[in-house]
């Protein structure tokens, strides 16, 4: 004979080897057998254990403000120095994603560019450079003393890095010297 107990209706069912089935008082129940329970107990112990791994709920923790805008320009320019100033040239979609615009600048402009007059004055030994973003904007470090650099040449630097990824200002560092809060003008 089996017994099979019906959820919620505080009454059990008989079932036999018939069809017959007749309903058996709650009173009459027997409690269930621990190894019916054994499966329930388990994930019940399994879900103590995994949510009480011992890290305790702190308050918010402060950082800097997240971003916005574009993290990198799509449609970036490099600054090139010509009579009038340093200007800014824009290159083909996509085309500086990945690259050290620093060392592009040291190369100098294209054949094209310097048809039109344009040059560069950021020196081949500022290269490599690295980028990096800090809570004032980006901390662009050469190797070179910045110095030693010209006015044009750290426009060209600051104008074309801000250009590809927007931020508030440029420290450039390199030679064990910085010049600090740097903006495009």
């Amino acid at each position: 004979m089996k017994r099979w107990w019906a959820l919620g209706s505080g009454r059990a069912l008989d079932v036999r080897h018939g069809p017959e089935v007749r309903h058996v008082p709650a009173a009459r129940r027997r409690p269930r057998p621990l190894r019916e329970l054994g499966p329930a107990l388990l994930v019940l112990a399994a879900l103590t254990v995994l949510t009480a791994c011992g890290i305790r709920p702190t308050d918010p923790i402060p950082g800097l403000e997240a971003p916005t805008g574009p993290v990198e320009n799509t449609s970036p320019s490099l600054y090139w120095v010509s009579r009038t100033g340093v200007l800014p040239v824009p290159r083909p979609e996509g085309s500086l994603s990945g690259f050290d615009v620093v060392g592009l600048l040291a190369q100098g402009p294209t054949g094209a560019e310097q048809a039109r007059g344009l040059t560069t004055e950021v020196p081949f030994d500022a290269v490599p450079a690295t980028v990096d973003r800090v809570a004032s904007g980006l901390d662009v470090t050469l190797s070179t003393d910045v110095s030693q650099l010209s006015a044009a040449a750290v426009q060209q630097i600051v104008c074309t890095v801000l250009g590809i990824q927007p931020a508030g200002s440029v420290n450039l560092r390199g030679g064990g010297h910085s010049l600090e809060f740097l903006k495009c003008a």
